[in-house]
This record gives C-alpha cells, structure tokens and sequence, in this order.
C-alpha cells in the first residue's frame, strides 16, 4: 500500500511571497528519482483554506502531512480565507484536528517560520512532528525538504530523514542547521523518551536518593528553539518528571499571565536548573529567570539554583558571575554526557553538590576550552559575515569594540573624569548604553593612574534595602573588599554616631587616607535605593562628599560617578541634598538616523536607505535594539523581510527582549496600567509611574504626550498586556 502525502501550501495575497511552487516540485523530484518512489503518492494542494484543509485530510486519508507557507508563532499558521487574504489557524484547532487523524498519519512536516509550538501540540496525537524554532529562510526550508524526501525515498526512518535535511542545509553552508526541529516518540507520551544507555541507568539514578512522597517541585530555564539547549532541557525534564514536578515553559501563551505564571512557579520551586550555553547566556528571560531566583533564595531559601553549562567554556560576564560564580556548576560537552549530566543532577535534588564544586575545577573547565578574543564572551559568528567581525548586541560593550558608537557624551565624560574631584552622573532609560559608556569612563581613570571601585547597586538584596544600618555596613564592607584595604568597618560601626557620618568618616580617615591617591567610586543601577525610606540620607550624604571637596583637602581625591536609569528628582525631598544635580550631567538620548547609518556600515551595510528608514520608524533609534537588528541580518541569522515580518512576535528577532519586559511587570499592575494609558491615551496621569516606565526604557515624553518609546513597544505591549 502506498503512503500517501499530502503536501497543503498557502502564501496569501497580504504575506510576502515564498517559493512554494519550488519547494513542491523539488519535493516531487526527490521522491521520483528515489529508489522506493512506487512506494509513495504525492496530493498536492494549493492556496490552502481552511476548509480545504478538512476536505483533504477527509479524502485523501495521508499518512505524511506536509504544510509549507508562514507560520506566525502563538497565532498558528497561516491559510487563506475565501478572497485570498491570510487566515490564521490556532495551535489548539490544528492539535483537535490531528488527534482525529491520530490512526492513519505518521509525520507531520510544517516548513513554516516560527511553527515549533503548533509542532508540540500536533505532537500529542501523532508520533513524528517537525516545525521550526525561529524563521526560516526560502533556501533552508527548500533544502530540508529535499533531504528529507530522498531519505524518505531511499527507505529510511522519519528519524533519520530528519537528519538527511538537517545535512542537506548544512551541505550548501546554509547558517539554519539548527532551524528545524523534530518531536518524536516510539512509546505513550507518558514514557521517557531516552536512549538505551539512559534506560539502563533509570533505575539506577535514583537508588538511594528517593525515598515515597519526597518528590520536589523544579523549575527548567533554557533558551528556546535553540539546539543543543531545548534537545537537553527536554531529556532531563522526561527524567525528572518520572520522580519530581517540573516545570518548563514550552506552550504556554505569552501575556500578563504567562508572566505571573513564572513567577509563580518559581517561587514554589525548590530547585532552578538553568541551562546556559553561548546562545542562552546572553537571553534576557534565562538572566531574568536567575536573578528572581537569587531573589527569591534570598527571601525564603529557594530556589537552589544548578547551573549547566552546556559546551560553554568561557567565563560568566556581568551580572551572571555575580550570582552564579561562587556556586557549584554541571557541564554538559555533547550527546554522550545527557545520561551522566541527568545522574549528577538527580544526585543535587538529593542532596549532594554538583561535580564542579572548587576554584581549581571551574578554572580547569574553563581554561580548557577557546577563549574569544575580548570583543564579546559569545563566540565568535560564521565566516561567512566576513569580512566584518560581528558581536552579538546583548550586554555591556567592550570598551575599544569597533561596534561601538561615540557620541558626543563619550567626550564629555572624559573631559570630566580628566579632572580631579569631580561628580559626574549618566542618566538615561534602561539599555540605552550608560553602563558601556561607564565602562569607557573607567577605563579612562585607569589609564590616569586613578584607582576605581566599581559597585553595581542591583546587587544589594531586598533585606539589606530594607534596613539602612544594614545597607550602609555592607556599602563600607563592599567598598573596602573592592579596594583590597584592611577592613575597619566594624571599629568605626562602634562610634556613637549616625549611619552617614560612620559611613563619611571611614571613607575620609581610613580608605581615602590609606590610599593617597585618587579615587573613583562609580555606582552603577543607583535607582536601586530610590524606593528606601533612607535614600534622601544617602544620597544627601553622596552630596555632602561633593561639597567638602571645597573645603577639606582629602575629599578632592575622590571622583563620584553615579549611573541611574531613573529621574531621582521626584524622589529626593531636597534638591539641596541631591548629588544628581551637581557636576557634570549627561542624559544619553537613541541613536539618530546618522548614527543608525554609521552602525549599518560598521555591519557590511545589510541594510539599505529605505530599510534603514524602515528600522528608524520601527525602533526609534533604539540602541540596543538596533544593533541586535543589524547584528542577526549581517550574520544571516535572519533576512530583512522577515525582521519586519517578525518583528513583534513571541518568538521572533526581539522575543526575548520583549518578553523580558513582560516578567518584570508582572507584580507591577500600577506599570501596566500606566504603559496601557500611554499606548491607548497617549498619557499617564501618575507621574511616578512615568518615571519608572521612562527609567524602564519604555515610554518617553513628547510635549504634553507620553508615547511608548517605540513603534515596536506599541505592537507587543498593546496586544500582550491586559489590565
């Protein structure tokens, strides 16, 4: 009996155009001139509606269902209606539809951007699904299904025809190797889908460490639609589950409850295994994830978080070395290490420490491997950019990085820092490049001879903002660890004295004294104390520090450079007692279309003039954002069509981004509101809101109106957030 497939292809009038007429007849090539074609029918239709879909499906009774068109992740696939304009279909009516065909199909292939999720939840019903993690290219899609049909045709396993089109993109240099991806089972959803070597050790794992009822709640953090970190992320969570609940977030819709979901389901874990490879790393959502963690440790004692490394050697960067540096690490080097990286991981939940467990053993690990060459922590991209070198845009830059653009804040700041005795502060919403230009700044002092101690305020935890003894002893405690001084906080904490004069005396007659030089104290995230009751004391002290530089000698040894993302005015009842209104003050403001264009060349000029005046519209200038953009179409890792297409779905070029934005208001229904007023109103009628939503990155002030800060902001927030 042939097995029949049923090849469905729509590409409505208002989507842009994909070869789909090519990818069908290459299709059919690859099986006729296969060596088993008589064993296969092909049924082939186009401009696919919904009711066609039913029909087919009906009539034909296909045991391979191939669908090729656009995917628009959370919101399905697209089909067109009765006048040939796109029609979306849901994840959840594809998933009721297959399960009545659950029988007779075997496989189902969706060549379409962004189609992963609507392939799990097919995947329930039927044993073979292929989707896409992330878009999708028109060569990428046509080669992978070429690949997949001549193995098919050649008698092979969907399995290993899956491979066969994983290879033919990889055969034509074709950067989306990791673009497919394959659900599969042999057995009831219910069992563990493990290789042989891990059957054996099931029962294994777990003697000794389980005892009935001692089942912990766990919480997987990983990068989505990215191999290998979703194929292990989903090896260990079938594991686990057998013995703990775990969580992992694959289908959930994203919106306000998608976020307070997170939250949530960490507060209630007991451990966080965090997946971090080169890719995950540097995503907002994994940060995120580990930061509330840290948090929430701190609060109430869990999570634990277990950190992964998976095939990445380098160092943690700022501010994952801060959280997770003096804790046990796992490594995970390829496929032969899931089944001995599941046992170490069963043994943490049971109480033992993960194998990597000292200062020798994280350094061993890490001086094993490739370092980069300090232009980013991530490796470096694919030839095939060259002969520009690219950096991924996420984190703080490297100071002499060639992506880095000058402003004239840049000389502004070492003409301050030039000096000696000054006050400088940075202000400017959140990824808007203060830290990067607090870097450059610090590296200036360096080079004069200063000494710098940097404190990153997001650092402090919830106790010790919620105590102002607490926070002023651990500030001289940190600042003296930084400085490498003796520590004498505890003979001046016996003084009987205020916090700020304790606090202005160890700086003037111990640490300023025992250096004798100059000094920069940089603090970078200061709005971190801006919600304490004792933040007018300490910045009234900060300001006191500038003041006496007048009059006692020793205080013009000492620099201040404060960083914040939020306008302290409205907090600080005495302007007089404000250190952000004295000195040098620079507001850092987006990036304008000269700058755009400068970093577009810096880029091998992947964009044009009318796609340039196309991402200005849609970003505003946006630093972080630009440069994301730039840096995924410069490496191919996206086309330019299809940023714009994607440009504010869950899963497209600023997913993770966006997404991040969403957790963090979460709690905050005071911001959510606030944002909605801007986005539908044009307006926010409580100027503190606006404050923390402008520091927030995410809305500005234009005259009388409050606007979101970009066009891109308006689309994802409107729609995702509901309040």
């Amino acid at each position: 009996m042939k097995k029949k497939i049923l090849i469905l292809a729509a590409n409505p009038l208002n989507t842009p155009r994909v070869r789909l007429d090519e990818e069908v007849r290459d299709i059919e090539l690859s099986l006729k001139q296969s060596r088993f074609r008589d064993q296969f029918e092909i049924i082939s239709k186009q401009a696919v509606r919904t009711s066609d879909l039913r029909q087919a499906m009906l009539d034909h009774e296909p045991q391979i269902v191939h669908f090729c068109g656009h995917g628009a992740g959370d919101k399905g696939l697209i089909l067109e209606n009765n006048i040939g304009q796109l029609k979306p279909v849901s994840t959840e009516s594809l998933a009721r539809l297959f399960k009545l065909f659950e029988q007779q199909v075997e496989c189902v292939l969706l060549n379409a951007c962004y189609s992963e999720k609507q392939a799990l939840a097919i995947h329930q019903h039927i044993n073979h699904v292929i989707g896409m993690g992330q878009a999708i290219g028109d060569r990428a899609a046509i080669e992978f299904a070429k690949g997949f049909y001549e193995a098919l045709g050649a008698n092979r396993s969907y399995a290993i025809a899956f491979e066969f089109g994983l290879s033919a993109i990889d055969l034509e240099g074709i950067p989306e190797i990791a673009t497919p991806k394959l659900k599969q089972r042999e057995s009831p959803p219910s069992s563990v889908d493990l290789k042989p070597d891990e059957n054996v050790l099931k029962s294994d794992l777990t003697k000794g460490l389980e005892t009935p009822g001692s089942r912990s709640r766990i919480f997987i953090s990983y990068k989505r639609g990215i191999s290998p970190d979703e194929d292990v992320a989903l090896a260990v969570f079938k594991a686990l589950s057998q013995h703990h609940d775990v969580f992992i977030d694959q289908t959930m819709a994203v919106g306000t409850p998608w976020a307070k979901k997170i939250e949530e389901e960490l507060q209630r874990s007991v451990f966080l295994i965090s997946f971090l490879s080169p890719n995950s790393v540097s995503s907002e959502m994994v940060r995120g994830e580990i930061e509330t963690a840290h948090r929430l440790e701190k609060q109430q004692g869990k999570p634990k978080i277990l950190p992964v490394r998976l095939n990445y050697r380098e160092p943690f960067t700022y501010p994952l070395s801060a959280y997770l540096n003096s804790i046990n690490w796992a490594f995970w080097d390829d496929t032969a290490d899931t089944s001995r990286l599941i046992e170490e991981l069963m043994r943490a939940i049971g109480g033992q420490a993960l194998p990597i467990d000292s200062e020798a053993s994280k350094r061993d690990l890490i001086t094993e491997g490739p370092h980069c060459d300090g232009e980013s922590v991530i490796p470096e991209p694919p030839p095939y950019a060259q002969p520009v070198s690219l950096e991924p845009a996420e984190g703080t830059m490297d100071p002499e990085s060639k992506f880095y653009v000058e402003r004239p804040s840049d000389s502004i700041a070492f003409h301050t820092i030039d000096q000696q005795g000054t006050t400088l502060t940075i202000k400017g919403p959140r990824q808007m490049g203060k830290s990067s230009l607090l870097i450059r700044t610090k590296a200036r002092a360096e080079a004069l001879g200063k000494r710098v101690a940097y404190l990153d305020f997001q650092l402090f935890d919830r106790s010790t903002l919620a105590d102002g003894d607490s926070f002023y002893h651990q500030f001289c405690n940190w600042l003296t660890e930084e400085l490498e001084l003796e520590n004498r906080v505890a003979e001046y904490w016996d003084l009987l004295l205020g916090k700020n004069q304790r606090c202005t005396r160890y700086m003037s007659r111990h640490l300023l004294k025992v250096l004798g030089s100059p000094l920069v104290l940089a603090m970078d995230e200061v709005e971190s104390v801006f919600d304490t009751e004792f933040r007018s004391d300490f910045f009234g002290m900060l300001r006191s520090w500038h003041n006496s530089r007048a009059t006692t000698p020793i205080w013009k040894q000492l620099d201040l450079v404060l960083v914040t993302s939020t306008e302290p005015y409205q907090l600080i009842e005495n302007l007089n007692q404000s250190p952000f209104n004295v000195g040098q003050v620079i507001e850092l403001v987006d990036f304008n279309e000269e700058q755009v264009a400068d970093l577009n060349r810096r880029h091998g000029a992947p964009l044009n003039s009318a796609q340039l005046k196309q991402l200005m519209l849609l970003l505003s200038g946006h630093p972080y954002l630009v440069r994301r953009a730039l840096y995924l179409v410069a490496s191919q890792q996206i086309s330019v069509p299809e940023l714009f297409a994607q440009s504010a779905a869950d899963r497209g070029p600023f997913g993770d981004h966006l997404r991040y934005h969403l957790f963090r208001m979460n709690d905050k229904p005071e911001l959510v509101k606030g944002l909605l007023e801007a986005i539908r109103q044009q307006r926010c009628l409580d100027e503190r809101v606006f404050f923390r939503l402008r520091g927030a990155g995410l809305v500005q002030r234009e005259g009388q109106k409050v606007l979101p800060r970009c066009q891109l902001y308006a689309d994802y927030f409107r729609e995702h957030l509901h309040g």
